[in-house]
């Protein structure tokens, strides 16, 4: 055997063996290649692995702000990891490759103008792939994955639930969401679902869904630096806490007129106004108990 042969043979070895896993104890980033659609570009995911058996954690993905600080999202549920033992994941959107509310809020659904783009290239695809690329790395049993999502983050997560009717995410949170896509046929994308193709059957499947819409009770700031308002947001209401409630009441109605009941819940955290880290800690009961 040639010493390149042998060199080739040892670097495959090296890829395949579980020590060359990038998801290492504690905190930590690596690069995710992305698909071909999105262009030989790579995505900078932060993580959180908890001391124990990584195999059987539960993985948590969490969607960062406008900031795009998944360094702060991610060193947020540090503490709440190692209490739940919980594999914590954050991809970090940049502004270069998703950029503005297009394309990572609105998740890339629009091109510039209004035209539907390509599934591929929405950003809500991404998840799966990464969830699917953690699994590898830590040989983790799981099958599915939870999702929670802040601010910007939120606005992701609420339009995933929407969007990705095939998906591995089990419950999904969205905490503190400047705007929201309303369940209203007259309404335009990214407020509305107007000219989405969601059908009846497809609303019927969406109340379905284990999704919380998660509020801050003191979130009601109508001149937050951050809140959305345009006209179409505003119509939603003066501040996050009222959008939220507003967002869930045309889901309750939608049920109510399909004769389904709502699976979604709403769900209010007092004394927190836009602030991740409280959202994360009630965030945290809710999904893995005290």
């Amino acid at each position: 055997m040639t010493i390149k042969k042998i060199l080739f043979a040892l670097s495959l070895l090296l890829l395949l063996s579980p020590a060359y896993a990038q998801i290492s104890g504690g905190k930590g980033s690596y690069e995710f290649q992305l698909p071909p659609s999105f262009g030989e570009k790579k995505m900078e995911v932060y993580y959180y692995r908890p001391l124990g058996d990584v195999t059987t954690m539960p993985i948590l993905f969490v969607m960062h702000g406008m900031l795009r600080n998944a360094d702060v999202y991610r060193d947020n549920w540090v503490e709440l990891a190692d209490k739940h033992k919980i594999l914590v994941v954050v991809p970090r959107f940049t502004q270069e490759d998703f950029k503005g509310d297009r394309g990572y809020a609105f998740g890339n659904v629009q091109a510039r103008g209004g035209k539907l783009n390509d599934p591929s290239i929405w950003s809500f695809n991404l998840m799966d792939k990464i969830f699917d690329d953690v699994v590898t790395q830590t040989k983790s049993k799981q099958k599915k994955y939870d999702l929670f999502g802040h601010s910007a983050g939120s606005q992701f997560s609420h339009r995933f639930v929407l969007f990705m009717q095939k998906n591995k995410a089990d419950r999904i949170i969205a905490a503190n969401a400047g705007s929201y896509t309303i369940l209203d046929e007259n309404v335009n994308y990214p407020f509305g679902i107007k000219d989405l193709g969601i059908d009846d059957n497809r609303l019927k499947a969406l109340l379905q869904k284990d999704f919380v819409v998660q509020l801050g009770d003191k979130d009601t700031d109508p001149n937050h630096s951050q809140l959305p308002k345009s006209v179409a947001a505003m119509k939603q209401g003066s501040n996050r806490f009222e959008r939220g409630h507003y967002f869930y009441e045309k889901a309750k109605k939608q049920a109510e007129r399909l004769g389904v009941s709502l699976n979604w819940k709403i769900r209010i955290v007092k004394g927190a106004a836009h602030q991740n880290s409280k959202m994360a800690a009630d965030a945290a009961k809710y999904l893995y108990g005290e």
